[in-house]
């Protein structure tokens, strides 16, 4: 028997790289509700009261992808909690060049983070140009390009544009000074193998 007491969005800490709570992301897309499906959101994680909110956290990341992102861009005057100060969408690239103009318009009054930094085939026009409150790089990506030569320059232009960034990974393997060199803002900890957004 289902119980429908629990939240089914299981979240994801974001924290400073000193270790303080500076927000939470959702696993699973927060207005995402399949009336076709029986299956649970996210039913492979344990719901618990660990899972549960904070009382007030900094900064609260809400995925939007596919049909919940596609119902959302045609009204999105109809989500006001959506624009709080503390609240910002996450997206992926597919959804930045699918719906680029829809995107922007709602830039206008949302905060947007982009979760897929490079992905094959990325044009770093599209990702300059819009106006991205964070960027958030995976443990893959991170590992592969930490110790280029390009790579601080690659944050260092998001800095510049205000743009947090911080990595979503299972734990930091590496010494802290690392990430504090790299001026990371912080690191998401990645609960499940899965990426936030499933291709």
């Amino acid at each position: 028997m289902e119980n429908s007491s629990y939240n089914p969005y299981v979240t994801e800490r974001i924290r400073r790289l000193d270790g303080a709570l500076m927000g939470v992301c959702y696993s699973a897309p927060f207005m995402h509700c399949e009336q076709e499906s029986t299956a649970l959101l996210n039913g492979s994680n344990i719901i618990s009261l660990h899972n549960q909110l904070p009382d007030t956290p900094e900064r609260i990341i809400i995925p939007l992808v596919g049909n919940t992102l596609a119902r959302f861009l045609k009204a999105p005057e109809n989500y006001p909690s959506l624009q709080m100060e503390n609240v910002s969408l996450a997206i992926n690239y597919a959804s930045l060049v699918k719906h680029e103009a829809a995107l922007r318009e709602a830039a206008l009054h949302h905060a947007f983070w982009l979760y897929d930094l490079a992905p094959p085939g990325t044009c770093w026009q599209n990702i300059a140009s819009f106006p991205f409150s964070g960027i958030v790089l995976n443990d893959e990506f991170f590992q592969d390009n930490y110790l280029k030569f390009s790579f601080p320059f690659l944050l260092g232009s998001c800095r510049e544009r205000e743009a947090e960034v911080i990595l979503r990974t299972p734990h930091l393997p590496l010494p802290l000074s690392v990430y504090e060199d790299l001026q990371l803002s912080g690191w998401q900890e990645q609960r499940t193998e899965s990426p936030l957004f499933e291709v």
